[in-house]
């Protein structure tokens, strides 16, 4: 048999020779609920897609598609729906791109079901009429499937003004799903992050969110017992616990953990462990907002405790890197605690797949590689701990020259080089602090080697600016904040560092040097 790499159509798996994990059982277990609105938040490359492919089918009435899995003496056959299936899987990074999109979807949909000429009227109204012809003409209530809704957001979360823009422009077609609810039959949404129902979906006010429902914990994804059975076979020569420790891990509040099914199938492919699910793209929108918001210290994630409202909520103008995280697929939650009314989940990376991708992850966005990074600390490191202050400026000004330009969006980006210093000296496996809190504030990055500690901070120059008096107010605020008390009496020596950034050249543009007094040797 074949392995499903990349494959997300549930007619052509079925008719190929391919291997396929059967979800009926949980799809059955939804369908028979009750409801009609429902929403699913998953990770990328976990299986979205062909879930929403396989709900289509059933909808469409394939009964052949379904011989032999478990829903198939369980589903009325006898009655076939129209579905209208919309995917958000393209480039929204620009004004009117995705208007174009919706405009181009809808066209081919009536003009399969010869709905006429429509063009003149707004994009809701015409999923209106849809939804209106579609009943009528059939007879049956419409089935409506929306994948990766977020895309349109996620493509601009960093362009805050276009992301809004699409936002309202969704909130305003998603509507139409309330108001024509007498022509609806069921509609399930997918994508990765959890929009609040009042920012996208104010008028699908009963929509039911099912990505936290232990019910639901493996509808995505393959379970221990697929890997054991339906892809016996292709373990026989792998470490079985290897494959756990690499690929397994993932808990959506159900008692079982879940492997990322890609990341599971191109190991079977290539039979080598590796954090393949990075190989398909760095997930620069992520990373490009974490830095925004100076968030990139991906330790602090690590081990992190988060409330539900805290992790299920996405806004675009007000997201806790945390839920990004959680959202995105690179934590999940390993334990849940309920003091008094408020949930509180624990967060971790769920295997070694994802932990060493966010990390080489980063290290792409900003332009390097491990073995390059390795090569710069060690440069870096040398220079500093040498006190040549100078030649670390010049090193340091060579290097971030190498960082690609779209890593730079906002109007400030101390978050940027943070992050670089970060991942370099965390890759040579120099223990360092980003936005390190203290009684009296937060320092940007503090780096200990040997017998030194270096307390640096980070300032843009502004326009009109004295790059001399920025360096100055950035040792001062080492000083009043207490950024370097804590080991004033420990007996290394303890260098302040304030780094000046100029925002026109993308560069170091200068750096001051002080050394703080060590009280113990009174």
């Amino acid at each position: 048999m074949f392995l499903p790499l990349g494959m997300s159509d549930f007619k052509e798996l079925r008719t190929g020779n391919y291997y396929y994990v059967d979800k009926t059982h949980s799809i059955h277990d939804l369908l028979k609920s009750g409801g009609r609105y429902y929403f699913l938040s998953r990770p990328r490359r976990f299986g979205k897609s062909l879930l929403v492919s396989t709900l289509q089918c059933l909808f469409e009435g394939e009964k052949e598609l379904f011989k032999g899995l478990y829903i198939e003496d369980k589903w009325d056959w006898s009655t076939k729906y129209p579905v209208l299936r919309l995917n958000f899987d393209g480039e929204y990074n620009v004004s009117g791109a995705l208007k174009t999109d919706v405009k181009d979807q809808l066209t081919i949909f009536e003009e399969e079901y010869e709905l006429g000429d429509v063009a003149v009227i707004s994009e809701s109204r015409r999923l209106q009429n849809l939804l209106q012809h579609l009943h009528q003409k059939t007879g049956q209530l419409v089935v409506v499937l929306v994948d990766e809704y977020d895309c349109p957001i996620l493509d601009t979360l960093t362009n805050k003004e276009l992301a809004i823009n699409n936002r309202e422009y969704l909130k305003i077609f998603y509507r139409q799903l309330k108001s024509c609810s007498q022509h609806i039959r069921f509609v399930f949404v997918t994508g990765i992050t959890m929009f609040s129902k009042a920012s996208l979906f104010s008028g699908l006010n009963h929509l039911n969110d099912i990505s936290l429902d232990p019910r639901y914990n493996s509808i995505c994804g393959y379970t221990d017992h697929d890997i054991d059975t339906v892809f016996a076979e292709e373990i026989k020569d792998l470490d079985r616990e290897e494959i756990r420790r690499w690929y397994n891990g993932y808990r959506w509040l159900g008692e079982e953990k879940v492997y990322n099914p890609y990341g599971v199938l191109l190991l079977f492919d290539a039979k080598e462990f590796y954090s393949w699910w990075f190989e398909t793209g760095t997930p620069t929108y992520l990373y490009q907002y974490l830095s925004q918001e100076n968030s990139l210290n991906l330790d602090s994630f690590e081990n992190c405790w988060g409330s539900r409202e805290e992790l299920t909520v996405f806004e675009v103008d007000q997201v806790k890197p945390e839920a990004l995280f959680f959202q995105s697929g690179y934590l999940t939650i390993a334990q849940k605690k309920q003091p008094e009314r408020k949930i509180w989940y624990l967060l971790t990376y769920p295997n070694l797949e994802v932990r060493d991708g966010v990390y080489h992850g980063l290290l792409q966005f900003l332009g390097t590689n491990t073995h390059k990074a390795e090569q710069d600390g060690k440069k870096l490191i040398k220079l500093l701990s040498e006190g040549d202050f100078t030649s670390f400026e010049t090193e340091l000004y060579s290097l971030l020259a190498g960082i690609p330009h779209q890593c730079y969006q906002g109007d400030s980006f101390e978050g940027v080089y943070q992050a670089y210093l970060w991942i370099i000296f965390k890759t040579i496996g120099v223990k360092c602090e980003a936005e390190k809190s203290t009684n009296k504030g937060t320092s940007d990055f503090i780096l200990y080697y040997q017998n030194q500690i270096f307390v640096m901070e980070l300032k843009m120059v502004r326009s009109g600016e004295n790059k001399d008096t920025v360096l100055a107010k950035a040792i001062e605020q080492i000083k009043t904040r207490g950024y370097a008390e804590e080991y004033r009496n420990s007996g290394k020596e303890i260098h302040l560092l304030g780094l000046a950034f100029s925002k026109e050249d993308r560069n170091v543009v200068d750096i001051a040097h002080e050394k703080l007094a060590d009280d113990s040797a009174n």
